[in-house]
């Protein structure tokens, strides 16, 4: 039988943090509040801060850590029919401090 080396390498991950931020027309706000009601998030998605509704402008937001962007189209798919989302991939002012 051969023989091979394994290297042992601790694989990286690399979690992307963002900035989350979604509204609606005043119109969709019943359909909007009876989907959260139901709403699981799909994925590895974890919540740093969690979900606010900013009182009078039919937007709300969170801050996320999710290992790939691909799971914030995954959760903000089902709901473009009626929310406009923006996502900003973010960083700790001291990290990104130390890069430079």
């Amino acid at each position: 039988m051969g023989s091979y080396a394994s290297t042992n390498r601790k694989k990286e991950v690399s979690h992307v943090k963002f900035l989350l931020i979604w509204s609606w027309a005043p119109k969709n706000t019943r359909e909007v509040n009876e989907r959260f009601k139901q709403w699981k998030p799909v994925g590895d998605v974890k919540f740093l801060f969690p979900i606010h509704t900013i009182i009078g402008a039919n937007k709300g937001f969170t801050i996320v850590d999710v290992e790939k962007a691909e799971v914030m189209i995954r959760n903000t798919e089902p709901w473009t029919d009626v929310c406009t989302f923006e996502f900003y991939p973010i960083i700790d002012s001291r990290e990104a401090v130390a890069l430079t």
